[in-house]
């Protein structure tokens, strides 16, 4: 908060008259201590509020005066000081100026009021645009996940897809994995199911069979943001699929040592 923000807000009135909580009357003396503006503005109510306060003193009777300076004069001795009862003096009081300074001192607690709950208002609106941008993000996720599900069921109920299953070969024996193939659009998909993730440096490579001869049907992806089905190239006419490990990116002819999985149609 500067200062110009501080003398409109009506902290500085709520201040002189004793209404700021600790923390603003630390405020108020920080800046009051280091901006002109707030101390001249802090004068400048002070000053009215004494001027006030004078305007309508009420100064003591004359005799009241001459009897204390009596018993000044006779201090010491035995004689008593008469007791004069104080009458106050009447003067017109001020109904101007004191309706003036009312005003002027309402109108600074209602701004003051006001610039406490604008605070709080936009807190609340920071932290209800912050939640709305939370939720946004998690619906465009659940959305986007929603959409995969719904394609991933679109090939798993395709009547034209024909399932294949991928056993687990040598040290793979227990691991499965799922090919879906579409033979009239040659789409086929890949499902990891259980396969383990492959030593270091190395990748799963999937492999067609056709007319007899390996051909390379794309790399295998076991990546959190990958899992489920996964689009592999097209493959026409294939007898077989089966997975080799490769050393990453993939390699030109399959590893038959490394085979992993294989699965007949």
């Amino acid at each position: 908060m500067n200062a110009e923000e501080l003398i409109r807000s009506g902290l500085l009135e709520a201040y002189v008259l004793g209404q700021a909580s600790p923390e603003e009357a630390a405020l108020v003396e920080r800046m009051r201590a280091s901006d002109d503006p707030v101390r001249e503005e802090l004068d400048a109510i002070e000053l009215a509020l004494e001027q006030q306060a004078m305007q309508q003193a009420v100064a003591p009777a004359p005799k009241v005066r001459a009897s204390i300076m009596d018993a000044i004069k006779h201090e010491g001795g035995k004689k008593e000081v008469p007791v004069i009862p104080i009458q106050r003096e009447h003067k017109p009081f001020n109904w101007m100026a004191a309706a003036s300074v009312a005003a002027l001192v309402l109108s600074a607690v209602m701004n003051f009021m006001q610039y406490r709950e604008l605070r709080d208002v936009r807190v609340e609106l920071a932290q209800l645009q912050d939640d709305r941008s939370v939720l946004a993000e998690e619906l465009k996720v659940q959305r986007t996940s929603m959409e995969r599900t719904q394609q991933q069921l679109a090939v798993v109920m395709d009547p034209r897809a024909e399932m294949v299953v991928l056993n687990g070969m040598g040290a793979a024996e227990g691991h499965k994995a799922r090919i879906y193939w579409d033979k009239t659009a040659s789409a086929v998909h890949f499902d990891a199911l259980s396969m383990p993730a492959p030593p270091e440096g190395t990748q799963y490579q999937l492999w067609a069979l056709v007319d007899g001869q390996p051909v390379d049907a794309g790399m295998v992806s076991l990546e959190q943001d990958t899992t489920g089905l996964q689009r592999m190239k097209d493959v026409p006419n294939a007898q077989a699929f089966a997975v080799t490990v490769e050393h990453v990116g993939g390699s030109p002819t399959p590893t038959l040592t490394a085979m992993v999985l294989l699965g007949q149609i």
